[in-house]
């Protein structure tokens, strides 16, 4: 019998591949229309924008604000036991494209709705996760 997943790990080789390559490299990449440039993420064929095909992979500035935050006080996956109780933020960066994510170097209590934030690019096991700390963290 082989051990469960820890934490859930993302899908590297589908539609988002070139968003998990940028992580990689230390680059938030995000979908642009070829026709009306509204930039967006999770990948999709069709803009929301538009609803014309066609788009290609851009970078965008690593900075963002806090726009809502849950501190989960149970643990759904075993991997996460060891870092409860643990937040979830919803961060919207300057290009206006949404994540959720959690923080880094920050504690729950230091979180807050309006809050500045700044891309951390996290290697965890076989991947490059996004994640945020505080713009004005060294």
């Amino acid at each position: 019998m082989t051990d469960a997943i820890a934490k859930p790990r993302p899908p590297k080789n589908g539609a988002e591949r070139p968003f998990w390559e940028g992580l990689a490299e230390g680059k938030i990449r995000v979908q642009q229309c070829d026709h009306c440039g509204t930039k967006r993420f999770p990948a999709s064929r069709y803009c929301p924008a538009c609803h014309k095909a066609g788009a290609r992979w851009v970078a965008v500035e690593p900075t963002g604000t806090v726009q809502s935050f849950c501190v989960f006080h149970k643990s759904y996956f075993p991997g996460f036991a060891a870092e409860m109780p643990y937040a979830v933020v919803e961060v919207k960066l300057d290009c206006g494209v949404e994540f959720f994510s959690n923080m880094v170097d920050t504690p729950n209590e230091a979180i807050h709705t309006g809050q500045r934030v700044r891309a951390a690019f996290v290697a965890e096991d076989d991947v490059v996760l996004l994640k945020f700390r505080p713009a004005d963290a060294s």
